[in-house]
């Protein structure tokens, strides 16, 4: 490496967002300079607590670009890496759901030699202690993040299919053409109720199933449903857990309606707050089926809500960070809540959440903008149960991004709204070479076929023969910095465990549903180019969607948005980007073909339930 190393994300970076990189042994004032290939130089700064910025370069060309720093300790030059329309989103998505596909049970052939379920008779471990994913646990939340994902994001998801993946041995087969995603849920609903789980997590995964039925329904029949929904309501409140319980090192039991005061270890195996949204997710779907108990959900989403409030002390890292991968339940819970029923949420739910986003800005002051574990710890030490003395944290610098960008939503112009969104993409630069490793999170990191565009070097080494047996697996994310690499010390190489596990990148999978839910924009204007109001039956509107959309850089990409005519049922509109690299999506809408009657609301919108966002106006009155 150079006299003067220059870190950054290998990959690239995304128009408008964060754009910044570690220059460790740079002096205040030393310059950098972003060129292009041709050696242009494009933009300049100064380097400051060795930190440099190039967040206002928004070019509109793609790259390569360099950063190169010169100063005291020498001419350092980072990897080459480009700038574009949602980048992160658009080289993600697909690896991100590779690996779901990549990494079930049984390789996708839910055939089962035994009912034991921690035998090793399946033939080569071919789940371990999971169900449905490889070396899973009751906590990993495959089925919960996937949906966040599609909710959050459809018609990206919706173009995204895996033509090796495998599905047999389920009851039901899905229509020719169904999403992965989709296909993915599916599987881990189907397993899940033939194992007959009762394990208070995995119910809360098919929680997330039946609350999003109504997005799922045209391809997942009926049955499933009501399969998903009969389990849910006789085991909700069933304290019992022999199914499936074997990583719950903290003790409790099964009652869904119970206040939860435990706080689990480092494993991340019952982290605070887990309870909070699947119960108010059970309350939707018991009034959807005309339920006289829906109350009941809803009343212990309150009452786990307000404990939390009063009750967690966000001082101690144990209740945040030292959640590792598990940590973003407990944010995202309390805002979704907050967000969908302000008047039932405690009213502490803010103040507590601004107080957490103030402890993870103060935590994250320093030349990575790295969210350190405490004032003596960068990351997590060891815990009850671990395993290891430097534990392997990527799943919490994957799935950070949740929880912040939760916060900073709910914050709306709070100050430290803007710090989050900031350091929650340092968190995902880490992941992919911004730490004094220099290196991707995943191993295969540089591979053209498993790994993510323009990464140069991958994790020191990938774990043979795990538990899981995910190595080489697309996109597994195997390992993270550890403490003693920190603040910068990469003589001392790849300390402590190296493993890749589910459940680090199902904590990605929910960081990348709210970088969806946090770029996503809806507007429409009239002819005179101002936001439409009130818009003539015959006029034509200009409908804009703003969604990480592009999953091929080199296309167009398209997306669709509802519009719904009162109460009636919503129509599709494809909207297509405006240009390649464009962050816009664009479409005409001639409102004659909607035969909308005067004063009747035109709602258009993109993305379902808690992640919605809509636009609303109404056609003019009769003159």
């Amino acid at each position: 490496m150079a006299a003067q190393p220059v870190l950054l994300n290998q990959s690239g970076f995304g128009l408008g967002e964060s754009k910044r990189f570690t220059a460790p042994r740079a002096e205040d004032g030393a310059r950098f300079t972003v060129t292009d290939a041709s050696g242009a130089v494009r933009y300049g700064g100064k380097i400051k607590d060795g930190t440099g910025d190039f967040t206002a370069f928004d070019p509109g060309d793609t790259g390569d670009f360099v950063v190169t720093v010169t100063g005291k300790a020498g001419v350092g030059a980072s990897v080459a890496f480009g700038i574009g329309a949602y980048w992160t989103d658009r080289v993600s998505y697909r690896r991100a759901i590779e690996f779901m596909s990549g990494s079930r049970c049984y390789f996708g052939d839910y055939t089962r030699k035994t009912t034991d379920p921690v035998s090793d008779e399946y033939g080569p471990r071919e789940c371990m202690k999971g169900v449905a994913w490889r070396d899973a646990a009751q906590y990993s939340k495959e089925i919960q993040t996937l949906v966040d994902m599609y909710l959050a994001n459809p018609s990206a998801f919706d173009r995204i299919h895996v033509n090796s993946a495998v599905y047999k041995g389920l009851p039901v087969t899905l229509p020719e053409g169904t999403p992965e995603i989709v296909r993915l849920i599916h599987w881990g609903v189907e397993v899940l109720l033939e194992e007959d789980v009762n394990d208070p997590q995995l119910k809360e995964q098919l929680a997330a199933f039946a609350f999003a039925y109504p997005q799922l329904k045209k391809y997942i029949p009926v049955s499933v449903y009501q399969r998903a929904t009969a389990h849910l309501f006789a085991t909700w409140d069933d304290p019992a857990r022999d199914r499936y319980s074997w990583q719950a090192l903290t003790p409790h039991t099964g009652d869904l309606l119970q206040v939860y005061t435990q706080v689990g270890t480092g494993k991340g195996e019952l982290a605070p707050g887990h309870s909070v949204w699947p119960n108010v997710m059970m309350y939707e779907v018991a009034k959807r089926e005309g339920r006289d108990d829906a109350d009941r959900y809803l009343n212990a989403a309150q009452k786990q809500a307000s404990w939390l409030v009063d009750n967690l002390d966000l001082t101690d890292p144990r209740v945040t960070k030292g959640q590792r991968q598990s940590e973003h339940v407990l944010i995202t819970g309390l805002v979704q809540f907050a967000e969908s029923y302000p008047d039932k949420a405690p009213r502490g739910v803010t103040r507590f959440v601004r107080e957490w986003a103030r402890i993870a800005v103060e935590r994250s002051d320093n030349l990575w903008d790295f969210r350190r574990y405490s004032a003596d710890r960068w990351t997590i030490p060891a815990f009850t149960g671990g395993g290891a003395d430097d534990p392997n944290e990527v799943g919490n610098v994957a799935g950070f991004s949740a929880p912040a960008l939760a916060a900073a939503r709910l914050l709306g112009n709070d100050p430290l709204a803007g710090r989050l969104r900031e350091i929650a993409t340092a968190q995902v630069d880490n992941l992919f070479g911004r730490n004094p490793a220099g290196r991707h999170a995943s191993y295969d990191a540089p591979s053209g076929t498993a790994g993510f565009e323009g990464v140069e070097r991958g994790w020191y080494s990938e774990y043979y023969g795990g538990a899981g047996l995910l190595e080489g697996e697309s996109g597994v994310l195997d390992g993270s910095p550890k403490n003693g690499l920190y603040p910068f010390s990469p003589e001392k190489g790849d300390i402590g465990h190296t493993e890749g596990w589910v459940a680090f990148n199902t904590a990605w999978n929910e960081s990348l549903a709210w970088r969806a839910v946090d770029q996503t924009r809806l507007r429409v204007t009239a002819h005179d180019h101002a936001p439409a109001k009130v818009v003539k039956a015959d006029e034509r509107v200009r409908v804009e969607l703003s969604a990480p959309l592009n999953l091929d850089a080199e296309a167009l990409g398209e997306g669709t948005v509802e519009v719904r005519v009162g109460d009636h049922p919503a129509k599709p509109l494809t909207v297509t980007q405006t240009a390649k690299n464009s962050k816009t999506f664009s479409a005409t809408l001639d409102m004659s073909t909607l035969h909308a009657k005067p004063r009747e609301a035109i709602t258009m919108t993109y993305g379902h339930a808690p992640f919605a966002v809509s636009y609303s106006f109404t056609v003019a009155g009769r003159e």
